[in-house]
């Protein structure tokens, strides 16, 4: 992790935007995130736990720069899909082409386990949205056969399916509701074997597609202009004029390397027509994640490359570095304090429009995934 570098671009970023640059301000206040990690090492005390898949809540004090391992399950996978609910309890679900859903009670112990196995012979495709009842929630799952995706509707009391629904595409991937309390899917479009390895791309078909829960209903799918372009992730964010936008964080699959490693990494759907606004390669065709950014815009993590990005209405054509440090992934925020935070290999960082960014280093040697809930304090 390179703190210069990361403090370098985040003052080019404020230059870039025509604003102040950071006043001293009163520190943040700890902030707790749900995540899902791969530890190298035996947990620390007073925890206690072997090297393996986890997920829990980690809770990081920006002002006393010390990150602590709240609570923590360990899960026989690695963990994706993540959930806060109102209870102060969460939801998790394994990676792609994983086994299992998990919930977890207020105090972090495990509540419920199932074993997909157990109920059908589909794998989970790694997502998880509540459902607006508060009862409910859904996941995105995938047929290994076929590859087809389909959205399961599940009681959290139980985890068990109540309903399902095709996706009307294969690998299907995030899940968010809109405002009208419909589903978008993006279909990532790629085949996968049944061990879960990438089969040919020839037939590759991502679409972005707009369900009613209810019934299944498709009220409407939209495709990229490039076949090679898989739709993954996704974030809602508002403009100063009042447009709602879906960002929608991309990954090329282009057989050529060159031109996969300068594959865009956002598309932007605005409730009508899907488009691609910028054509900057600085993602250089990988993005891990996408949240809200200031000013109605996307802060991508652009993985493979180890940069943060910005991408603002008022400059479409244009992607902004935020930060550089190694396998930048996990995105959440704004804070209470309107921070953003970004998860490395090696450890967090804390970026904000007028306040000094910041950046910590893990407690122990951990590799986070590339999804995290920022939860209420």
């Amino acid at each position: 992790m390179d703190k210069r570098s990361f403090l370098r671009s985040a003052a080019a970023m404020l230059a870039a935007a025509s604003l102040p640059l950071p006043a001293l301000a009163a520190m943040p206040r700890p902030t707790r995130l749900l995540a899902g990690w791969r530890s190298t090492v035996d947990l620390p005390a007073p925890l206690s736990g072997a090297p393996g898949d986890y997920v829990g809540v980690i809770e990081i004090d920006w002002a006393g720069a010390a990150i602590r391992l709240q609570s923590v399950l360990p899960v026989s996978s690695r963990g994706h899909g993540l959930l806060g609910l109102a209870d102060g309890g969460y939801l998790a679900l394994a990676y792609r082409h994983g086994l299992w859903v998990m919930r977890a009670d207020a105090q972090g112990k495990r509540a419920a386990l199932l074993d997909l196995a157990a109920e059908s012979a589909r794998v989970s495709g790694g997502h998880i949205e509540l459902a607006a009842d508060g009862q409910h929630f859904f996941t995105s799952e995938i047929e290994p056969k076929s590859g087809q995706g389909w959205v399961s509707v599940r009681s959290i009391a139980t985890l068990r399916k109540v309903a399902e629904w095709p996706t009307r595409g294969m690998d299907p991937h995030q899940i968010t509701v809109d405002a009208q309390g419909m589903l978008l899917i993006p279909n990532g479009g790629i085949r996968y074997t049944p061990e879960g390895r990438k089969d040919k791309l020839d037939d590759m078909d991502s679409s972005l597609v707009r369900l009613n829960p209810v019934n299944g209903e498709v009220l409407g799918q939209w495709r990229l202009r490039d076949a090679r372009l898989s739709m993954r992730h996704l974030a809602w964010n508002e403009t100063p004029k009042g447009e709602t936008l879906l960002g929608i964080a991309l990954q090329g699959e282009h057989a050529d390397p060159e031109r996969r490693k300068e594959a865009p990494v956002l598309a932007v759907w605005n409730g009508k027509d899907l488009a691609i606004p910028s054509q900057s390669p600085l993602g250089e065709g990988y993005t891990g994640d996408i949240m809200a950014g200031p000013g109605g815009g996307f802060i991508l993590s652009a993985q493979l490359s180890g940069k943060a990005l910005l991408w603002h209405p008022g400059e479409a054509a244009r992607l902004t570095l935020i930060g550089e440090f190694f396998r930048a992934g996990a995105l959440s925020g704004p804070d209470e304090e309107g921070g953003f935070l970004i998860a490395g290999e090696k450890g967090p960082a804390r970026w904000h429009l007028r306040e000094k960014a910041q950046m910590l280093a893990w407690p122990i040697p951990m590799s986070p995934d590339n999804h995290w809930k920022l939860l209420e304090a």
